[in-house]
């Protein structure tokens, strides 16, 4: 897994590429822990170049979401890959992330960047 964390505005946008097993749900945790530690709390996960993802990676989104959410931050999902919104579907956690996931970039950016939602919480 490669993951690339872009700043746009006070979003950070991080992209991982490939396959997200235990480990890169680890790292993952890791670098939205950095990034708060750094003040940053809207945290946009861009997952359309995802190919697999292990529970351990749809848990690390979904404790990311409840962390940044209990800070008074936001998560937003992009995903219009077909696997990832399978297992978002199968095991409800589309429910969970509703009204905060997009399916292409240029769709959260429509809405959230020039839509003036930037103020809505995950």
């Amino acid at each position: 897994m490669d993951v690339t964390v872009t700043e746009i505005r006070d979003f950070m946008v991080i992209k991982p590429t490939g396959r997200i097993d235990w480990e890169g749900a680890r790292f993952l945790d890791k670098e939205v822990q950095r990034l708060i530690d750094d003040g940053h709390l809207r945290i946009v996960f861009n997952l359309e170049e995802v190919t697999f993802m292990c529970s351990g990676g749809i848990g690390a989104l979904v404790y990311n979401r409840n962390k940044l959410t209990h800070l008074g931050g936001a998560v937003y999902v992009i995903a219009d890959n077909e696997y990832v919104m399978y297992i978002f579907e199968a095991l409800k956690f589309d429910m969970i992330f509703e009204g905060c996931m997009y399916k292409t970039y240029d769709e959260f950016a429509a809405a959230v960047l020039d839509g003036g939602a930037e103020t809505k919480e995950a």
